[in-house]
C-alpha cells in the first residue's frame, strides 16, 4: 500500500489514500440500467494496491462494460465502468 501524505498539521488531507481504478472506462453514450442492482463479484485494479475481487452489485451494463458500486474510501467514484470480462454474477 502506498504511504500517506500527511500536511504540515500532521493530519492527512481528505484526497490521502485515494487510488485511480486501472481498469475502469469512460461512461458509454448508452447502457442499460438494472430493474435492480445485480449480485456481481467485480475484479477492480487498484494504481497501488494491485488487483482486488470484490463482492458488489451491477447497476448498469451495455455488451462490453459494467457499471458496479464502489464502496471503497480509496476511489473518488461511487461506481465505475469495468469490461464486462472483470465481473460475475454471484
Amino acid at each position: 500500500m502506498a504511504r500517506m501524505t500527511v500536511g504540515a498539521d500532521g493530519v492527512a488531507p481528505w484526497w490521502a489514500g485515494r487510488q485511480r481504478i486501472l481498469n475502469s472506462r469512460g461512461v458509454p453514450g448508452r447502457f442499460t440500467t438494472a430493474q435492480a442492482p445485480v449480485p456481481v463479484v467485480a475484479r477492480l485494479v487498484w494504481a497501488d494496491d494491485g488487483e482486488e475481487l470484490v463482492e458488489t452489485v451491477a447497476t448498469a451494463w451495455t455488451s462490453p462494460l459494467v457499471l458496479v458500486a464502489v464502496g471503497d474510501p480509496r476511489s473518488a467514484y461511487r461506481g465505475v465502468w469495468v469490461p464486462a470480462r472483470d465481473v460475475t454474477r454471484r
